[in-house]
């Protein structure tokens, strides 16, 4: 069930909150609870029931395990022994097909490759179990319901692309929202939260999507990209998964505020960066987070010297591009941002500053790099072969050559750039959903372009809710799920 589908916008939110509230309303804060988790099973199920058993087998298996581990004195080794089956657990559905794929072709062998589907969302919650275990080692989860780990593993809001959150930082607030009384402003937050991030993927993510498939797709076949095409390409897939990816997150977050819990920010503005650090801090912000403590921390981080941390970067960054797909264009994308990272990290240790420049000049440039850097990987992330990849690269800098009569059948790609001009003008000069909402939640004493409860805000939300529901009831062709569901 996609956030961007008539059915979770009409039925399922309707009903499922209506069922929350009433059980609130009536004092009975576990009943609320158990039809969030109700709630939440239907939700994953819709997609397909049978993978149901996977995920309540892994949330039993985990939630044992965690137990083991609080009882037990050999806590170390029940911790080893849920990290170990939750990682072969996900690497037999995600990729096994890409290790006998490799094996058959460097050993001219003939291994059957499996064809198993993916199932929705098993980084996520494997990532967020596996944070659970660790934690529980480490004496930070309090408590240990199972009720409360059935809804902190399956909230619908979250479940299936994240943000990877921590047991403490959710369940201590659903259940002190169930001894308060309903606070409906932070339910109109919710809401103006889920519209906007609603508008950002129906309006522009999805209205990009149908000028990067055809470029990608003819690449990917070997037909030449010419240096037009090339840029197009390139520039509207990134917009395209920046609006996507923020316009879930949003609305993670809106979804969470309506049922009294706050999400921790998993997207702040990436493209405003002025350096890959800073990027990585602002881009999926809960994994970067995951990846630096659970595998760069571990590896040794920059504890052991210059060289030590630049490996241990790369290797970091080389699992995360693994980490979002079993493919060489995933860890090459990885690699890059591996790369950039030693590179500034390198740049750093040679200037001796971590401060951006307060010239104007400098930093519209060290923000541009960047941009160009980024743009550059995601062409690897998005095609689906390492040549289609190469094809795009040698279109954006000229070697195919500048005639768009080679791809007559995406010429029509050009309609797209009053798009592109439009998404760099919202990523770059206005501010981002979690500013709009800062003040009203007390973090921000600016209040300028801040939510406010008034007529001025409730017109704007209503005009973005009435366009993102024309686009997904009349142009339903263009709904498409969101691209990290895929990882």
């Amino acid at each position: 069930m996609l956030f961007n589908s008539s059915i979770f916008i009409f039925l399922f939110l309707p009903i499922s909150f209506a069922a929350f509230f009433m059980c609130k309303k009536l004092g009975y804060g576990k009943l609320a609870l158990a039809f969030v988790a109700l709630s939440s099973l239907i939700f994953y199920g819709w997609w397909d029931a049978s993978y149901l058993l996977l995920l309540m087998a892994s949330i039993v298996i985990n939630y044992g395990l965690s137990r083991m581990i609080v009882r037990s004195h050999r806590k170390g080794g029940w911790l080893a022994v849920g990290v170990m089956g939750n990682l072969l657990c996900l690497a037999y559905f995600k990729y096994i097909d890409f290790f006998i794929s490799n094996i058959n072709s460097l050993a001219d062998s003939a291994l059957p490759v499996q064809n198993i589907v993916l199932p929705l969302g098993i980084s996520f919650f494997t990532f967020q179990q596996i944070a659970y275990l660790v934690d529980t080692r480490k004496g930070q989860t309090d408590e240990h319901n199972f009720l409360h780990y059935l809804v902190f593993v399956t909230f619908f809001a979250q479940l299936i692309a994240g943000p990877i959150v921590h047991h403490k930082q959710m369940m201590s607030q659903f259940v002190n929202h169930h001894k308060n009384a309903y606070d409906w402003k932070k339910a109109a937050l919710g809401i103006a939260m889920f519209a906007i991030g609603l508008f950002k993927k129906t309006l522009i993510a999805d209205e990009l999507s149908p000028y990067v498939i055809p470029i990608f797709d003819v690449a990917d076949q070997g037909q030449t990209i010419a240096f037009v095409e090339a840029w197009t390409a390139a520039l509207s897939y990134s917009f395209q998964i920046y609006f996507d990816f923020s316009g879930y997150s949003d609305m993670a977050i809106g979804l969470g505020l309506l049922f009294g819990v706050r999400l921790p920010a998993n997207f702040l503005s990436p493209y405003k960066a002025k350096n890959i650090i800073e990027f990585w801090r602002c881009w999926h912000i809960t994994l970067s987070q995951f990846l630096r403590d659970y595998l760069y921390f571990p590896l040794g981080g920059n504890r052991k010297g210059t060289v030590r941390r630049y490996i241990n970067l790369m290797m970091t960054m080389l699992l995360g591009g693994l980490w979002h797909g079993a493919g060489w264009t995933f860890i090459i994308w990885g690699g890059l941002h591996g790369l950039y990272l030693i590179i500034n990290h390198g740049w750093r240790a040679l200037f001796k500053s971590t401060k951006g420049s307060s010239n104007k000049f400098m930093a519209v440039f060290s923000c541009s790099i960047t941009m160009l850097a980024v743009v550059v990987a995601w062409v690897f992330f998005r095609a689906t072969n390492l040549s289609g990849a190469l094809n795009i690269i040698s279109g954006m800098i000229g070697l195919n050559g500048f005639d768009m009569q080679d791809v007559k059948e995406v010429e029509h790609s050009l309609n797209v750039w009053p798009i592109i001009i439009i998404s760099a003008i919202i990523v770059w000069a206005c501010p981002n959903s979690l500013e709009i909402i800062a003040h009203a939640e007390g973090v921000s004493d600016r209040k300028r372009y801040s939510w406010m409860p008034n007529k001025k805000w409730v017109m704007f939300i209503a005009m973005l809710l009435f366009l993102s529901l024309y686009f997904i009831v009349y142009r339903s062709n263009r709904i498409s799920e969101f691209i990290y569901f895929q990882f």
